[in-house]
């Protein structure tokens, strides 16, 4: 029986026990106001990468004549590979992908024995998402948080939803942290500008930097 490319590479597809160490924040179609085309399982998968370092873009023909399109993506990480199968990406796809800085949701899975990424969804800019339940992503505490106040901002996703960002320091070290648009409220805002909190959340990435998914803010 012939096995197509395309049925080798997603047999291996990685438990979510082991994925604990890829990067990606856990999302939903639903959360990123997309339909996309999923085989099934791969939907309680899917996570975003937003603004993530993008190199290498080339196509190549599988031996069953369909043209896909591989290329890697920098993170903080480190480089992982990933492919977007034909019939999922269109030239601008590619052009977003070329153009160096890139927002990818897919699923993670394995091609000759290393993670790889098979994107599902390519933006120019950073796709909005909502928190996952606990079930599927570990919360973690952050005692005594030191927000720097000046940093608090706000941005509109391509989904015209707004998010709040922020930056915190501990132990010496200052992380980015995000508060999904229906998470937050003028009393997140207030909390944070208070400057010494407790932050509630995951953790995932941004740009390539260790970011914090935050879900409650306690002063």
């Amino acid at each position: 029986m012939k096995i197509s490319f395309r049925q080798v590479f997603c047999t291996a597809l990685l438990l979510l026990g082991a994925a604990s160490a890829l990067p990606g924040q856990p999302t939903s179609p639903q959360a990123l106001g997309v339909t996309l085309a999923l085989r099934t399982g791969e939907a309680a998968k899917l996570v975003l990468l937003n603004s993530v370092r993008v190199s290498g873009v080339h196509t190549f023909t599988s031996a069953s004549g369909r043209t896909h399109l591989k290329f890697t993506l920098g993170t903080s990480e480190g480089p992982f590979d990933a492919i977007m199968f034909a019939g999922d990406w269109t030239a601008a796809d590619r052009r977003a992908l070329e153009s160096g800085s890139a927002s990818v949701a897919g699923v993670w899975g394995t091609f000759a024995n290393r993670p790889s990424l098979t994107v599902k969804k390519v933006s120019a800019t950073p796709m909005g998402t909502q928190p996952v339940p606990a079930a599927a992503a570990q919360v973690v505490r952050i005692d005594r948080a030191a927000v720097n106040p000046t940093s608090i901002g706000k941005f509109t996703s391509a989904a015209q939803k707004v998010h709040v960002t922020y930056t915190f320091t501990v132990n010496g070290k200052t992380y980015q942290g995000v508060v999904y648009a229906g998470t937050w409220t003028s009393a997140t805002l207030d909390a944070l500008r208070a400057g010494t909190v407790t932050l509630y959340g995951t953790w995932s990435s941004f740009e390539g930097k260790p970011s914090f998914v935050t879900r409650r803010v306690d002063r």
